[in-house]
């Protein structure tokens, strides 16, 4: 048997002789490559390998439905990060045209339009704000800005795991106030 090829080498012509039709890339379960990269280099994790082989910037590996896809650097399509997804939808698909923006005026924009589902407000880490926050106003502070407008009642802020939750002022949850939930629990039968 021939020498077993370096990783690098076994996933790159992975890419190149597995992709279909037009794709650029291939998908680590379906394609097979999982079970052929076990089957030639035995206990070694291709996960684990292709991960680092990403780090290094010799790979793409983007997440996908059932696995992730596999791509040569040169050939891997762009991926927006969470907070240009967010900036777009903050601005439409357009883009802001006009004066720019006030920091009030960007997070009532902002509320509606990342809020997922049936929530009233956004997570500000998770929705991808604070990024399109940053890039927008270049690198200011969303924390700074958003404590403020929440000091002068312009935006509700409510801390929550991983970050805060905003929400416009007349959409925001009653929180209890403690005081009362003590008095009904002393006052209960």
């Amino acid at each position: 048997m021939s020498e077993k090829m370096s990783h690098e080498e076994f996933i790159k012509k992975a890419i190149v002789k597995l992709r279909k039709d037009n794709y650029k890339g291939i998908h680590t379960v379906y394609s097979g490559f999982n079970q052929a990269f076990k089957k030639h280099f035995g206990d070694d994790d291709p996960i684990k390998v292709t991960n680092e082989l990403a780090a290094q910037g010799k790979i793409v590996v983007r997440p996908v439905r059932g696995g992730v896809m596999l791509y040569l650097p040169e050939e891997a399509p762009h991926a927006p990060s969470k907070g240009e997804e967010a900036l777009a939808a903050i601005l439409g698909p357009a883009g802001e045209t006009g004066p720019k923006l006030s920091f009030e005026e960007f997070i009532k924009k902002a509320i509606p339009a990342l809020r997922k589902d049936n929530y009233k407000g956004i997570h500000t880490v998770y929705s991808g704000f604070n990024q399109a926050f940053k890039k927008y106003f270049d690198n200011a502070d969303p924390i700074k800005v958003t404590n403020e407008l929440a000091a002068h009642g312009k935006i509700v802020v409510r801390p929550v795991r991983g970050g805060v939750m905003l929400y416009l002022p007349e959409e925001a949850p009653r929180t209890p106030n403690k005081g009362d939930e003590a008095l009904d629990k002393i006052l209960e039968p």
